[in-house]
């Protein structure tokens, strides 16, 4: 998120604790926490590692299975020659300072010989597949990357859609080009736009719905719950806000800041 958006986030996570549903205390076991872009922010806990890594990357997913998180959100974006690599952002100025390296123009050889902290799909898969629940989010649309579909359902293919790996995308035209897979592993996923994505979901048939816990007020959990939708809530950085989501019966946790969100919750 960039910095404004980090300030808005972090005034709704203190302004929401004054609902009484903060107030339910939550098993933690039953809690599916996932880690948004992996477990990059240190955590607090004496035992947690204080320093951060980098977003998306295997140090970062590593830490996620260390300290047990349920599951761990990571962008995929093509190479040049269509090899489905996890990285946010088109280029790679803001993590690795190389705006240079424009990921749908550079091929995987020289990302792989520049940048080797950048993951290839297939190892995320060998390394974590059935030990983390993992949240793809696509960055592209496949109505311009016509190999993308292809190629993500053969890497996925030893996983079990919804059980093992979901799709999400900001765009919900972007999951259209993978109705191979049962509607219920598609999400949509809401920035402020709210509304208009559960309009789309609901006429696409996607199977669940993102958003910020702010803005998707309990009228829309309710509204989703009825239609047989799965919901998804972040960016969640108090756990009184996690007990809130869990007492509105949400079925997944996003935050950026997971193990912080982890021991403060088990040290209550």
């Amino acid at each position: 998120m960039t910095d404004w958006t980090d300030h808005l986030n972090n005034v709704a996570n203190q302004l929401w604790r004054l609902s009484p549903r903060c107030r339910e205390v939550t098993d933690p076991a039953h809690l599916k926490l996932i880690a948004h872009r992996g477990a990059h922010q240190p955590g607090t806990h004496e035992k947690v590692a204080k320093d951060p890594l980098l977003e998306n990357t295997l140090a970062a997913f590593d830490r996620c299975v260390t300290h047990g998180l349920w599951g761990i959100e990571l962008d995929v974006r093509l190479t040049r020659d269509n090899e489905p690599v996890v990285h946010h952002d088109p280029a790679c100025g803001r993590v690795f300072q190389r705006p240079d390296l424009v990921i749908a123009e550079t091929t995987f050889d020289t990302l792989r010989r520049e940048l080797p902290q950048i993951p290839h799909l297939y190892e995320v898969i060998e390394r974590y597949g059935q030990r983390l629940h993992l949240m793809l989010e696509l960055k592209e649309s496949w109505r311009e990357r016509n190999k993308q579909p292809l190629q993500l359902q053969k890497v996925l293919a030893p996983l079990e859609p919804e059980v093992d790996y979901h799709l999400l995308s900001l765009e919900p035209d972007h999951l259209e080009g993978y109705r191979f897979l049962p509607t219920s592993a598609l999400v949509d996923v809401a920035l402020t736009n709210t509304k208009d994505i559960i309009r789309q979901n609901i006429a696409l048939g996607h199977g669940a719905v993102a958003g910020s816990f702010a803005l998707l007020t309990t009228p829309l959990v309710k509204q989703l719950q009825q239609a047989g939708k799965a919901i998804g809530t972040g960016q969640i950085n108090h756990p009184d806000i996690m007990n809130r989501e869990a007492a509105r019966g949400v079925d997944w946790i996003f935050s950026d800041q997971p193990l912080r969100l982890q021991c403060q919750q088990k040290s209550r």
